[in-house]
C-alpha cells in the first residue's frame, strides 16, 4: 500500500507543475521530506455533539509521537516486522492491527478490519459504520474510500467499501497539510 501512496505523490508532484523546478535549500543534509497524500476540499470543520469525540490523539493506545519503544513498551513484541526500503518504514504487525515506524517514531497506527473494534482516545468503537459515526461524529470530508477526521495535525481515518459499507480499516496518521 505505501509503495503505491508514494508512487502515486510522484505522480502528482510531477505532473502538478512543482516537480524540479523549485527551490532547493542549499543545505539539506538531516532533512527528508515527508511523503504525503491528502485531498485539497473546500469544507467546513465537522460537527460534533457532547457526546462525540474531539480528539484523535491515539488509536488502540498508540500516539503519533510515540517512540519504537513506547510501541514495544505497549503492544509488547511484534509478531513480525516488515522493513519497506522505499518508505523507510518497518511494519511492526500485531494481531488486528500494525505500527509503521520511521526514524524511531511512529508514522502511522492501522488497525486491521477484523478486529471487532478499537480505541480513540482511549473510547472503545465497535467496527461498525453506524458505531463509528455515533463516536465521531459527521468526518471532516468523505473521501472515495473512506471518511476524515481532523484534529489538529492528526488524521483518523476510516476506510470502508462504499457500496457494501464495510469498514476496510482505521488508520491514525499525520495531516500534513496546511490548513
Amino acid at each position: 500500500m505505501w509503495n503505491f501512496i508514494i508512487i502515486m505523490t510522484a505522480g502528482l508532484w510531477v505532473f502538478s507543475g512543482s516537480g524540479g523546478g523549485g527551490t532547493v535549500p542549499s543545505d539539506t543534509s538531516g532533512m527528508s521530506q515527508p511523503v504525503v497524500v491528502h485531498a485539497w476540499l473546500d469544507v467546513e470543520q465537522a460537527h460534533t455533539s457532547d457526546n462525540q469525540l474531539k480528539s484523535y490523539g491515539t488509536l488502540n493506545g498508540i500516539s503519533l509521537s510515540d517512540s519504537k519503544q513506547d510501541v514495544i513498551s505497549k503492544l509488547g513484541s511484534p509478531a513480525q516486522i516488515e522493513h519497506e526500503p522505499l518508505s523507510g518504514i518497518a511494519v511492526f504487525r500485531y494481531p488486528d492491527m500494525e505500527v509503521g515506524i520511521r526514524s524511531g517514531y511512529t508514522e502511522y497506527v492501522h488497525v486491521k478490519p477484523s478486529a471487532t473494534s478499537f480505541q480513540v482516545d482511549g473510547q472503545r468503537i465497535g467496527m461498525t459504520t453506524n458505531q463509528i459515526r455515533a463516536s465521531l461524529g459527521e468526518p471532516y470530508f468523505r473521501a472515495e474510500d473512506g471518511d476524515v477526521y481532523l484534529e489538529n495535525n492528526n488524521a483518523l481515518k476510516v476506510f470502508m467499501d462504499r457500496d457494501s459499507g464495510d469498514i476496510i480499516g482505521v488508520d491514525l496518521f499525520f495531516d500534513y497539510s496546511d490548513s
